[in-house]
């Protein structure tokens, strides 16, 4: 390498991974290939990927937790989540005692997603059901910060979903139907009666 090639002087980096101090992990996690596919991938509703590290931004309403989970969901396809996993894996680094749990609680959710869609690979079950009980793990956390912002009844849990779909498929009826009483019993939002009666059904059967 040349005297000039080591002394050259990075790429300033501004937009939104300037505005989070996330430049250095910009440029070395990431291939030059990877960064033009990022930028021209993500293009979020009224911006384009160039404002990921174009313009100067003085206040942005997301959290980095926020904007990196949202930014992974971008990668859900086979061919690019590699990508994803770059992006969810430095969201988690981020996540510390001061985070909001609603960021978690989204963290989560988009892990379990994209961790799914491997599960036929070696392990990738394995990791999905960890990202399920990861998100379960803030799930009283996460339900009292949805009333307390929201005012109203819960949502859907994918956390729980997903974990009960995939231990009813494992015939592993009575930790499915645990499962589904723990969210029923938090307020959690799906057909949890339903699916704790099936369970019994099939455990009657097996």
């Amino acid at each position: 390498m040349s005297l000039l090639g080591i002394f050259k002087e990075k790429p300033r980096i501004k937009g939104i991974i300037g505005y989070f101090g996330l430049a250095d992990w910009w440029l070395s996690e990431f291939s030059d290939s990877e960064r033009q596919h990022i930028q021209e991938r993500f293009q979020p509703l009224g911006s384009s990927g160039s404002s990921l590290i174009e313009g100067d931004i003085s206040y942005i309403s997301l959290t980095a937790v926020g904007f990196l989970h949202v930014l992974a969901g971008w990668f859900a396809k086979s061919e690019e989540r590699h990508i994803a996993y770059k992006i969810l894996k430095k969201t988690e680094e981020l996540v510390n005692d001061k985070t909001k749990p609603l960021d978690v609680h989204l963290l989560y959710g988009t892990k379990i997603g994209i961790y799914y869609r491997d599960r036929d690979k070696p392990g990738g079950l394995e990791k999905a059901i960890q990202a399920c009980k990861q998100q379960i793990s803030y799930a009283q956390e996460a339900a009292k910060a949805f009333k307390k912002e929201y005012k109203n009844s819960l949502p859907s849990h994918k956390g729980y979903e997903q974990l009960a779909i995939i231990l009813e498929k494992q015939y592993k009826y009575s930790e499915a139907i645990e499962i589904c009483r723990q969210a029923l019993k938090q307020g959690w939002a799906g057909d949890w009666e339903r699916r704790i009666e099936r369970c019994r059904k099939k455990a009657g059967n097996a």
